[in-house]
């Protein structure tokens, strides 16, 4: 007899054990839990970055501004501290930047105006590269 009780005792402790660990848990907490957490996380906002490329009329190193013409419309951009302006892969500072010379830029919008995140200027064209071709069959084309 010891040993049937001591058996079901086993067997009756396993399925407390079963019935215990197997429980759903209460749905209603979850939700409110997970709205919580909706509520307090706000989606950050992105910021763009544009391209423009176009003449550069003018540098204005008082005001920080860079006018630039493209497609026959002038733009304003600001520029400040973090602005990397560049002139055949040689840093240079935006008061540097030679009027009549074409630009790619690099822009964000804040706050209504168009700041310059880089300028980019190669001063070396087509008609200047002179160049042998890099493969045989480009001197046969």
């Amino acid at each position: 007899m010891n040993i049937r009780s001591l058996f079901l005792a086993i067997l009756f402790s396993i399925g407390l054990l079963y019935v215990a660990c197997g429980q759903p848990t209460d749905k209603a907490s979850l939700k409110a839990a997970a709205s919580e957490k909706k509520t307090t996380v706000q989606p950050k906002k992105t910021i763009r970055v544009k391209h423009l490329s176009g003449e550069v009329l003018a540098v204005n190193p008082k005001a920080k501004t860079i006018t630039l013409r493209v497609r026959d419309e002038d733009i304003e951009l600001r520029f400040d501290d973090s602005t990397v302006v560049k002139i055949d892969l040689d840093s240079v500072k935006p008061h540097e930047i030679p009027p009549g010379a074409r630009a790619a830029v690099k822009y964000v919008e804040r706050k209504g105006h168009y700041v310059a995140r880089g300028v980019f200027i190669s001063t070396e064209t087509a008609e200047k590269k002179e160049a042998p071709p890099q493969s045989s069959f480009r001197s046969f084309a």
